[in-house]
């Protein structure tokens, strides 16, 4: 008989293309993963998968088992988070959010869902987009809170639905004496001979800042690379150059910082929220979707 913690570790396996990510993603080591595929494919009587230098490439057998191995945990998931659920004493509604939501939206979200469903418990978490999958998967959270930018659309597994919320425009920051600071917008490809403050990103958006200016047309000069918007807008304050935000992530604008639109078809980060395809989700969860929504409108509508 095929066991469910088996059909998991494939399936990050086959998620991931690799031991050693799929060994990370669950606190095993490579030598137990392996293992565990070993003995699968051994029971199962069929090669799973073929093993390379670089990673694995799952065989036809491996396709199909990792097509339904991701229905079949998802529905585990939600009986035993149902059944959680059932067992409390009140309802829960777990949400994930991408860390840098914490500084606005998830502060709204949270304040305006106690007001309208005050006998319900907020459990939120703090997750990349990447492991957004597999907290869905295992009952972690209900909700996932995403971004992805419009020039390098994320993509989202086939068990997954993503359901946009607001589109979020990118702006150009600049110190205040800026010759561009009284413009109500600019193009970005006038700005091809300035120094850039840049805010990282973990994959595969590490590499998406340069990856917009090649769009515009040109090659930027990065001067400084940091964590977080805030220290962006301080660098840019100081002169160090010029930077790209979120609207949504200038909460807190600095008196000596500039935002200015960008010209044309701005660039924009996506928000949205995923949830498992084609599975029953509890009233509450359904209650924080509309919640998302309609504060997400609100916060769109007042930049």
């Amino acid at each position: 008989m095929l066991e469910a913690r088996r059909l998991q570790i494939f399936s990050a396996v086959a998620e991931r293309g690799s031991f050693t990510a799929a060994a990370e993603a669950l606190f095993m080591t490579h030598s137990a993963v392996s293992q565990q595929m070993a003995l699968l494919e051994r029971q199962l009587g069929v090669p799973l998968m073929i093993r390379g230098p670089r990673g694995i490439e799952l065989t036809e057998s491996g396709k199909i088992l990792a097509e339904r191995s991701t229905g079949l945990l998802g529905t585990i998931a939600n009986i035993e988070r149902e059944m959680l659920d059932l067992k409390a004493s009140h309802s829960f509604v777990r949400l994930g959010a991408f860390p840098t939501a914490g500084a606005d939206l998830i502060p709204k979200v949270v304040s305006e869902y106690r007001k309208r469903f005050p006998g319900t418990k907020i459990v939120l978490r703090s997750a990349h987009a990447s492991d957004m999958a597999t907290s869905l998967r295992d009952g972690s959270i209900h909700l996932g809170l995403v971004w992805d930018y419009d020039f390098m659309p994320r993509s989202v597994p086939a068990d997954i639905e993503r359901l946009h919320l607001t589109d979020d425009p990118l702006c150009v920051l600049v110190p205040a004496d800026h010759p561009v600071a009284g413009e109500s917008e600019v193009e970005l490809r006038e700005l091809a001979g300035e120094d850039w403050v840049v805010r990282s990103h973990t994959p595969p958006y590490d590499e998406s800042f340069t990856t917009l200016c090649r769009l515009a047309g040109f090659e930027p000069r990065i001067g400084f690379v940091t964590e977080d918007y805030l220290s962006t807008q301080g660098l840019v304050a100081a002169g160090i150059g010029i930077g790209l935000a979120p609207r949504l992530a200038l909460v807190a604008q600095r008196p000596d910082v500039v935002a200015v639109s960008i010209a044309g078809p701005s660039p924009r980060r996506r928000i949205a929220a995923v949830r498992l395809l084609n599975t029953g989700h509890p009233q509450a969860a359904q209650d924080m979707l509309d919640v998302l929504r309609d504060v997400s409108t609100t916060d769109a509508e007042a930049v």
